[in-house]
């Protein structure tokens, strides 16, 4: 019931999610801000911990990136506030990682930011290859917030029709098999490879197909999350 009860609705992109649980409650969170209509903020994050306190944190983090997407103008920004706050109430040794994604939809833009995240995955239509987001970051919670903001990073990339960006959480690339073998980045450009063409939805669709087979189980082994953007 943390998770967002519904998915915004956007003139410039379509929008999918997927969250599952490795328990009955999870430390993977999403969320979506639009704090007017020519801004949209979006983050992915992951508690070092499983579970009810895992749930905790990230319920804390989710209340605090919504209070400060609605006037920070960057993702740097609200990640250095999340840090000074969040990392005063983290015990000693958890950490949370979290990417977010800040639209500018007067320009057709996004700007990443990363504490520590998976790198996200950016397809882009013009030249049909997939890229790995690479800003640097470290975790929320390490380090304090000079060292922190020091470290913070950002990439802007204009978006154009056809184009697709997906944030997730490594419940997704670190899913193993029997074989004790790892979905990885890999197995996830390949499934938004086969169905790149198609909306957000079947994109999300095809890769959780792909997952499951992969995995050949009912149960992961971490909390999987996942939010597409197709550019319409």
């Amino acid at each position: 019931n943390l998770q967002p009860l519904e998915i915004p609705e956007s003139q410039l992109f379509s929008i999918a999610t997927y969250y599952r649980p490795a328990k009955v409650v999870g430390g993977d969170f999403f969320d979506f801000v639009q704090p007017n209509d020519d801004r949209m903020v979006s983050i992915v994050g992951d508690v070092s911990d499983k579970g009810i306190s895992a749930a905790l944190y990230a319920a804390y983090t989710q209340s605090m990136f919504q209070s400060f997407s609605q006037t920070m103008g960057s993702p740097s920004q609200i990640f250095q506030s999340l840090n000074e706050l969040i990392s005063k109430r983290l015990r000693e040794g958890d950490f949370i990682t979290a990417v977010i994604a800040f639209f500018d939809l007067n320009e057709n833009s996004v700007t990443i930011a990363r504490a520590g995240h998976n790198w996200p995955l950016y397809y882009c239509a013009r030249t049909r290859t997939i890229a790995e987001l690479k800003p640097k970051g470290m975790a929320i919670g390490l380090m304090d917030n000079e060292i922190f903001s020091n470290q913070l990073e950002e990439e802007k990339i204009y978006l154009n029709r056809g184009d697709f960006l997906l944030l997730y959480s490594d419940g997704v690339t670190e899913a193993t098999n029997y074989q004790d073998r790892m979905f990885e980045t890999s197995g996830l450009k390949s499934a938004i490879t086969e169905s790149v063409h198609e909306s957000s939805d079947l994109i999300i669709d095809q890769i959780n197909s792909r997952l499951q087979k992969f995995v050949r189980s009912d149960e992961l082994q971490d909390d999987a999350t996942m939010v597409a953007f197709k550019v319409k």
